[in-house]
C-alpha cells in the first residue's frame, strides 16, 4: 500500500526568512514563505514511561509524517493541522524539534518530525 494513502490530514509549511524579490533600490525583499495543503499525518507516540511512588507518567510526543517529496529543513515550521474534511486538529504553530528521515531498502521513503508547540504569530 502507498504511504501517500495514510497521509490523512493537510497542514501549512513555513518556510521563514526566504528572499522572494528585490526592491527598486536592489535590496532583498525577505518574508515567510508559506506552502498550503501539504498532505501529512499527525499521530501521538508514547516515547517513555516514567514510575515513581507518585504514580506513573507517560510522555507522549506529536509526530508529524511528511512524504518524502516534500522538502524538511530544520527552521520551518507548520500551522494549523486539519482532517480532510478541514476540521482542526491541531492548531496553532509549532516548531521542528527533531527531523527524521526514513529510509526504504532503496531511497528515502518518509520523514517523521516531532513537533514543539510554539507561540501563535500572525506570519
Amino acid at each position: 500500500m502507498r504511504f501517500e494513502r495514510h497521509l490523512i490530514h493537510r497542514c501549512t509549511l513555513i518556510k521563514p526568512g526566504q528572499v522572494i524579490g528585490q526592491d527598486p533600490y536592489g535590496r532583498d525583499i525577505v518574508e515567510d514563505v508559506r506552502i498550503e495543503n501539504v498532505p501529512c499525518r499527525l499521530d501521538q507516540v508514547k516515547k517513555r514511561v516514567s514510575v515513581d511512588e507518585r504514580g506513573v507518567d507517560f510522555i507522549v510526543e506529536d509526530i508529524l509524517f511528511l512524504p518524502a517529496s516534500q522538502m524538511v529543513e530544520p527552521s520551518m515550521k507548520v500551522r494549523d493541522i486539519k482532517d480532510a474534511q478541514g476540521n482542526m486538529i491541531a492548531s496553532g504553530v509549532f516548531g521542528f524539534q527533531n527531523i527524521n528521515p526514513v529510509y526504504g531498502r532503496i531511497r528515502l521513503h518518509h520523514y517523521e518530525v516531532t513537533l514543539q508547540k510554539e507561540g501563535d504569530t500572525d506570519g
